[in-house]
């Protein structure tokens, strides 16, 4: 896994220089979120999408959700037309989207991501965890509940039954999270990050264990950077997590970036239903702060590469 991360992390670089001139007018050490979705396994859809909208915390929680209620009162999924006024706020100088899409034929890298390269993994990360509660006595419990976890997750990995399927699932989620965070972290220096995602499958397994493995690849890319990897503070929310913020408005973000690549044929560039095409023209095509990496992969090797698109000239 720690190869696949030097991978996003090369391929993200150019992303990286991209958000940073995007960004620039605002100065360091302000609070960012990241509201995220996905489109998995869906047999009616031509790809797998991981989703990410990196948002200044630019006005109160309130606000924002009133808005987007009012321009997108529903998803992509429960619309008939794209909402022009959720296409603008994806266009604004506060978002920059940065979207994953894994080729469906290679079944969330099952070829690389296999089961004994997780299990593997979740070994190196207890280590980290080890080694983290010797030197930091003062985080024992909490990194204690998160070794249980880990634990946890490994115990069904060698099950006869385990779902390798939602197991590839968490891992690529949380290395795409972590890169970005790591990038973020480079460029803006966070006070915070507050990461909301979609309630998915892969945060409901093992007490949402997809979190902890996203903020230990975030910490072992700053340590391995020579910072310290307990800065910024993160935040993490999920509808109705915490009984009472459901942050569906927040989610319907990224859900229009998920839905729109999640439905795109390549290379055709064609579309099952036309709703999608004005949110890939308008935010994929034309503006310069949604950046789409494709992850490939065979039993060779795997790869990955940014993708850009450009409107026709005739």
């Amino acid at each position: 896994m720690f190869e696949f991360l030097n991978l996003l992390d090369t391929v993200y670089r150019t992303i990286a220089a991209d958000t940073e001139r995007w960004f620039e007018p605002f100065p360091d050490g302000q609070a960012w979120n990241v509201f995220s979705d996905y489109c998995i396994g869906d047999p009616k859809k031509a790809n797998d999408t991981f989703a990410f909208a990196i948002v200044l915390n630019h006005d109160k929680q309130a606000n924002i959700s009133e808005y987007i209620s009012a321009v997108a009162p529903s998803d992509m999924k429960g619309s008939r037309s794209a909402s022009e006024g959720m296409i603008s706020y994806l266009k604004s100088p506060v978002v920059f989207s940065v979207s994953y899409l894994v080729q469906r034929q290679t079944k969330l890298l099952r070829d690389y991501i296999t089961d004994d390269n997780i299990n593997a993994a979740l070994d190196d990360l207890r280590q980290v965890v080890a080694h983290i509660m010797e030197q930091h006595p003062e985080k024992v419990a909490h990194y204690r509940a998160v070794d249980k976890r880990l634990a946890a997750f490994q115990v069904e990995m060698k099950r006869r039954a385990r779902n390798s399927g939602l197991a590839r699932q968490i891992f690529l989620c949380a290395a795409f999270a972590a890169i970005l965070f790591s990038h973020l972290d480079a460029k803006k220096m966070p006070s915070y990050i507050r990461w909301i995602t979609d309630r998915d499958a892969m945060f409901d397994k093992h007490d949402k264990v997809a979190f902890d493995l996203a903020f230990l690849y975030f910490h072992l890319h700053r340590m391995f950077a020579g910072k310290d990897a307990f800065r910024p503070e993160f935040l993490f929310g999920l509808p109705g997590w915490d009984g009472e913020n459901e942050y569906s408005e927040f989610v319907r973000i990224a859900d229009y970036l998920a839905g729109t690549l999640a439905d795109i044929t390549l290379p055709a560039m064609t579309f099952s239903h036309d709703k999608f095409r004005p949110v890939f023209n308008e935010v994929f095509v034309d503006a310069p702060n949604a950046a789409l990496i494709e992850v490939l992969g065979s039993k060779e090797r795997i790869t990955a590469r940014r993708v850009a698109f450009s409107a026709p000239i005739f």
